[in-house]
């Protein structure tokens, strides 16, 4: 079954179970993944790799609003976007351990022949791809980062 699939179950089962925080989530990232499909000319089906990253920019929406709403001392709306981060991370694949994200970029970094931080575009795009969704882009920023400066 494809996330998207899975996704529509989901809000077939929050509708019937009347939970408005899981239907008003899945309804978000579905109106992404529609307004993806409008972009592409005939496209019936969004890849999985295209919905993680629809949902892992929710995620960092969410993530966002919980530090503002922190930040200007309103809990009510920081737990509110703990509970919208909570089922949102539900469609996201587990995040990959530290040794795992350095084997991948030193793979990369290896690939690509890079052997400064000018060339960071073309080990950020190897690394990506092999990482599929499974690490956020800052994290893996600064495992490249670390990785070319002690090259260079």
């Amino acid at each position: 079954m494809t996330l998207e699939q899975r996704l529509s179950d989901d809000m077939k089962d929050a509708m019937r179970a009347k939970d408005e925080l899981k239907l008003s989530v899945i309804r978000m990232i579905r109106s992404q993944i529609l307004l993806e499909k409008k972009k592409g000319t005939g496209v019936t089906e969004v890849p999985d790799a295209t919905v993680i990253a629809l949902v892992r920019g929710h995620a960092k929406k969410l993530k966002e609003a919980i530090e503002h709403a922190e930040g200007a001392g309103r809990t009510d709306l920081a737990e509110q976007a703990k509970k919208e981060f909570a089922v949102a991370n539900v469609y996201l694949p587990a995040e990959l351990t530290d040794d795992a994200v350095a084997a991948i970029v030193k793979e990369a970094v290896a690939a690509s022949g890079v052997t400064d931080v000018k060339g960071m575009g073309a080990v950020m795009k190897l690394a990506m791809e092999k990482a599929q969704g499974q690490v956020d882009g800052r994290r893996l920023t600064e495992f490249v980062k670390r990785a070319l400066a002690g090259q260079g």
